[in-house]
């Protein structure tokens, strides 16, 4: 097969994965770069000595999109899954471990359900408001949301919860009513026993990979010059060594656990999240309740928010960072005379899921070929 153009891709997540395999399959060259000394980006997953743990959180692969699930199934993404998480209230009003999102037949046993109930009968039809506490509220009422919503979202996203916009809580936070108690409502929900990253191996398979380089705009003549179009799955930000969007980083302490049975856990569930300020860490993950790892040993991992790491952005409601990537984009479009794209969570400045940074990837390689 003749190639027909090179292109050069900075970053080995999800998006810079899917576009590297369709390119390639396509007839180009394709180099991806990654400054990591391993791929699968925010997903990724590792052996902590012999447990299978997930250094920057709990990734369930979960999509409706029959073309996505199709697309990683071929790549060995096939083990069912059903995920479910579990939340630690302020021992205030519970030391039961209560289903998240909640469920109001959990409520209803709680001893403060009348004053639950009273809040919920003032409710309107829909949520609105534009900033995120707002929101929240006028969907579950003052009671829950400090209950199950406001300790954790200080220490996830800091104490202004009115600068946060709304747009992702529909799809983040629900109040349930049905019994149902798994987290998504997707067609498709899977987790591999070795977690993503061998997938994203099997995306990327025989493409060009370079990994211990990071590209930013400082060094890249050198490595563009010979190519004809530039991926960037990048912060944007950091590409250009300014120091401009504001971002929430996460760090996961792991625990080991030796002496276990084959099939024996630590604590009661995968992922259970902390509402209470006073833990100071949002949430544990033993990712041995999802990979069915039968190994006498298991890692829960305690996620602490704030640190320094580019891993979520940060929605404001007026998109003031959403509208600065943007003019990022402009410089950096300008400086490669328009021959460069942008696809994923980091480089569009956008809060996603994986499935998400599948469809971006493809949408980007439908454009690429179709220019």
């Amino acid at each position: 097969m003749e190639l027909k153009k090179r292109y050069l891709i900075i970053g080995a997540g999800w998006s810079g994965a899917t576009i590297a395999n369709q390119l390639n399959a396509n007839g180009n060259y394709v180099k991806v770069i990654e400054k990591e000394n391993y791929v699968g980006g925010h997903s990724s997953s590792f052996l902590y000595k012999d447990v299978t743990w997930e250094p920057f959180g709990a990734h369930i692969f979960h999509t409706s999109n029959e073309k996505v699930a199709k697309f990683v199934m071929k790549y060995g993404m096939i083990r069912p899954y059903e995920h479910k998480v579990l939340i630690k209230v302020s021992p205030d009003y519970t030391d039961e471990l209560l289903s998240w999102p909640p469920q109001i037949d959990e409520l209803k046993k709680l001893n403060n359900w009348k004053k639950i109930k009273k809040d919920l009968d003032k409710l309107e039809p829909k949520p609105s408001g534009e900033n995120f506490e707002d929101y929240i509220i006028s969907m579950m009422g003052p009671t829950l949301y400090e209950m199950f919503i406001q300790g954790y979202s200080i220490k996830q996203w800091g104490d202004n919860l009115k600068e946060l916009s709304s747009n992702f809580a529909p799809k983040r936070v629900e109040l349930r009513n049905d019994g149902y108690k798994r987290l998504f409502r997707d067609t498709y929900e899977f987790f591999h026993p070795e977690g993503a990253t061998p997938i994203i191996k099997n995306v990327l398979g025989q493409v060009d990979l370079e990994l211990r380089n990071q590209i930013n705009i400082e060094n890249i003549d050198d490595e563009f010059k010979n190519f004809d179009h530039l991926i960037l799955t990048c912060p944007l930000d950091s590409f250009l060594k300014k120091d401009i969007l504001k971002w929430r980083g996460i760090e996961l302490e792991p625990h080991y656990f030796s002496e276990l049975g084959l099939d024996e856990k630590v604590t009661e569930n995968y992922v259970i999240n902390y509402a209470d300020l006073d833990v100071p860490y949002t949430r544990t993950v033993e990712t041995k309740h999802a990979t069915g790892q039968m190994v006498n040993a298991s890692v829960v991992a305690y996620e602490y928010p704030g640190s320094d790491d580019k891993h979520y952005p940060y929605p404001t409601v007026d998109k003031f960072y959403e509208k600065e990537n943007e003019k990022l984009k402009d410089t950096i479009s300008k400086n490669f005379n328009n021959r460069v794209s942008f696809s994923g969570r980091l480089s569009n400045y956008s809060y996603i899921n994986q499935d998400q940074a599948i469809e971006q990837a493809f949408n980007t390689f439908e454009n690429l070929i179709n220019a």
